[in-house]
C-alpha cells in the first residue's frame, strides 16, 4: 500500500544524550511540544515495549516504541482511523553538535485518500516538533 513519508534533518548544538533525554521523557513534552495531552504511566524515559498516549497533529495516538538504543535512535507506531504512523528519530553525534534525522510515514486508506492535505499536514507538524526540540537542546 503506498505511503506518506517526511524526512528532516537538523543540526542542533547540543550532545546526542541530552537531546535523547528531551526525546524519551514524554512527561515533559507539554513543555516545549505543541501537544496537551502526553500520558505515560510508567516512570522514566522511554524503552522498546513502552506504550504511552500523546496528542499530535490534533490527533490523540497509543504510540508503543518499537526500536530504542539509547542516545542513538528511538521509534515508535500507532494506529488511529485507519492511519498507521511510524515515526523515528535518529542522533547522530559529531563533536559538540548532533545531526537529528526525523522519519515519519503514514499509510492506510484514511492517509492516502487524504494524502495532499494529510502529507502538507505532517510535513508542518514534523518541521515545528523538530524546531520545538532544536530550541529546547540548545536552551542554555
Amino acid at each position: 500500500m503506498p505511503k506518506i513519508e517526511v524526512v528532516l534533518t537538523t543540526n542542533i548544538k547540543a550532545k546526542a544524550e541530552n537531546i535523547w533525554k528531551i526525546l524519551a521523557d514524554v512527561q515533559s513534552w507539554s513543555q516545549w511540544l505543541n501537544t496537551s495531552y502526553v500520558k505515560y504511566d510508567t516512570p522514566g524515559p522511554l524503552v522498546k515495549g513502552s506504550t504511552f498516549f500523546a496528542e499530535l497533529g490534533g490527533i490523540r495516538w497509543k504510540l508503543t516504541v518499537i526500536e530504542e538504543k539509547k542516545t542513538e535512535k528511538i521509534c515508535w507506531i500507532g494506529n488511529r482511523f485507519g492511519i498507521k504512523a511510524i515515526h523515528g528519530w535518529e542522533l547522530l553525534e559529531d563533536g559538540e553538535t548532533t545531526i537529528v534525522v526525523s522519519r515519519e510515514s503514514m499509510s492506510g486508506y484514511t492517509a492516502i485518500i487524504t494524502y495532499p492535505f494529510t502529507k502538507r499536514r505532517l510535513s508542518k507538524y514534523d518541521e515545528k516538533w523538530l524546531a520545538d526540540l532544536k530550541t529546547r537542546a540548545e536552551k542554555p
